[in-house]
């Protein structure tokens, strides 16, 4: 009986871990996506860069997350490091064979095809610190007395990076021209009458 509990308690904190790791290579490959992909920013407003900033501190979040859960020693966290640096690489990969021809001169790309050739350079570095990671850390025994520490960890991270996408995606979005009580804009508002919200 007290095997079996156990190896349920094992199972269910090494699925947790694993599951953990999958959103963590989620968040790197989507915000991965977003920065290499080559929009056409010609006359947009600051050159439609506004949105970069908020992708390279994600994917910073998304990757200090993993590191966390290399030095706390989760499972899966290596292969999780490892797997981040292949989608770095392979996304650059797509993106340099299906950059968009700019036959007129006339389109402004969002990033450059040696800007990406340098994301890919990252992925390179994070696949080789996972290989040598793994190949120090595989002959380690876990430390079972870490497992509650180690569980507690991977259930924050795991709400942190799962709780924080379903607010914002379930959040309502403002209206147009929305301001707050203050006076202060809260959207975008041209020609229209405000819209106060709390």
């Amino acid at each position: 009986m007290f095997s079996r509990r156990n190896t349920l308690v094992s199972g269910l904190f090494h699925a947790v871990c694993w599951l953990v790791v999958l959103v963590l290579i989620l968040h790197v490959a989507f915000f991965n996506w977003q920065l290499m992909k080559p929009l056409n920013v010609g006359g947009t407003f600051m050159g439609g860069g506004m949105a970069t900033e908020l992708y390279l501190m994600g994917w910073g979040v998304a990757t200090l997350g993993l590191i966390v859960a290399i030095l706390l020693r989760l499972p899966g966290a290596i292969y999780g490091w490892i797997g981040s640096g292949l989608l770095t690489m392979g996304i650059g990969a797509w993106w340099q064979l299906n950059y968009p021809d700019n036959d007129t001169g006339n389109a402004i790309y969002s990033i450059s095809e040696h800007e990406i050739g340098s994301f890919m350079i990252i992925g390179v570095i994070v696949l080789s610190t996972g290989f040598y990671a793994r190949e120090k850390l595989k002959n380690r025994v876990p430390d079972p007395e870490q497992m509650p520490v180690q569980f507690i960890a991977a259930v924050l991270l795991g709400a942190f990076f799962i709780g924080v996408p379903l607010a914002k995606y379930t959040e309502k979005p403002l209206p147009y021209c929305a301001f707050n009580k203050a006076g202060q804009q809260l959207s975008i508002c041209i020609g229209k009458e405000r819209v106060i919200v709390d």
